[in-house]
């Protein structure tokens, strides 16, 4: 029984407790009799619904991503995609679990339905064979972050421009970044130029070591890793950035139903109506 199917009948029996007439024999409680008549065991909508219905379940993976998505050093997983999706799971009456792993392990766990969803993930048609999509909740902005102390050797404007002075770009294997950068990874003579990391962090270490150029990624998962590593003299942003583009909750079509997917999304819509996604974003920095 999937979690849509549970939390309608979990209403459904709610609402037939509160709803079953009273006992017409049931003596009157004006009665002369001395002793009052035996207390009937009670079952409320709550406990019925938790012997017969259990509460339904909703699996998310997530990476390390900050400040999108993290465990902090008391181990508590939070992020704006958390709490959106903590937020949105309670809007469709669901408990949200968590489940950690690299970006490439969530999509491997995704197509085979060991989890339901993921959250900041663009769409591409390779991904809609195996995933539904919410509706895009927010926007991302990636750009080119190089060595502090080298500025002035990069004064192109444009990715395209850097590769051709022969220099090494890190990227994080399986990322999004768009139909350009897809085109010069993928299908032009600069392939070679990317370097994959597991992790984002790891694209700071390279850099910080001098085997990579410059690193692409999100401005403010950069901004928060930089600043939490206090590499802000050490790193900074170049103005070669891609267009921003719109993020969505990655859905299973293995664990997860497009009934679901649409009930998911009419939480997103009152989060984003009411400002709850705006002021979470800027309360993190963006």
């Amino acid at each position: 029984m999937n979690w849509l199917t549970k939390m309608l009948l979990g209403i459904a029996v709610a609402t037939l407790v509160g709803c079953t007439p009273a006992n017409e024999n049931q003596p009157d409680s004006t009665s002369d009799n001395d002793q009052p008549p035996p207390q009937a065991e009670t079952y409320t909508a709550d406990n019925m619904m938790r012997e017969e219905v259990p509460m339904c379940q909703m699996e998310l993976g997530f990476e390390s991503w900050e400040p999108y998505q993290y465990v902090s050093v008391s181990g508590e997983v939070g992020g704006v995609d958390i709490e959106i999706a903590k937020r949105a799971a309670g809007h469709v009456n669901c408990i949200l679990n968590v489940r950690q792993g690299s970006w490439r392990e969530l999509l491997e766990w995704l197509q085979e339905g060991d989890i339901d969803f993921i959250m900041g993930a663009s769409k591409t048609p390779a991904r809609e064979e195996y995933a539904w999509f919410s509706i895009p909740y927010r926007n991302e902005q990636f750009s080119l972050f190089i060595r502090s102390e080298e500025a002035p050797r990069y004064p192109m404007n444009d990715i395209e421009a850097f590769l051709a002075e022969g220099h090494k770009v890190g990227v994080v294997n399986e990322y999004f970044y768009g139909d350009t950068m897809q085109e010069l990874m993928y299908e032009s003579e600069y392939g070679d130029q990317f370097m994959g990391a597991r992790l984002n962090e790891l694209n700071m270490a390279r850099l910080l070591d001098g085997e990579i150029d410059g690193f692409m990624e999100d401005n403010l998962v950069a901004a928060s890793i930089i600043r939490r590593r206090s590499w802000n003299d050490a790193i900074q942003r170049h103005s070669i950035g891609l267009p921003a583009s719109e993020v969505y909750a990655m859905f299973s079509k293995s664990a997860v139903t497009e009934e679901e997917v649409m009930a998911f999304n009419g939480a997103l819509r009152e989060l984003t109506n009411n400002g709850f996604i705006a002021e979470l974003i800027r309360r993190y920095g963006g």
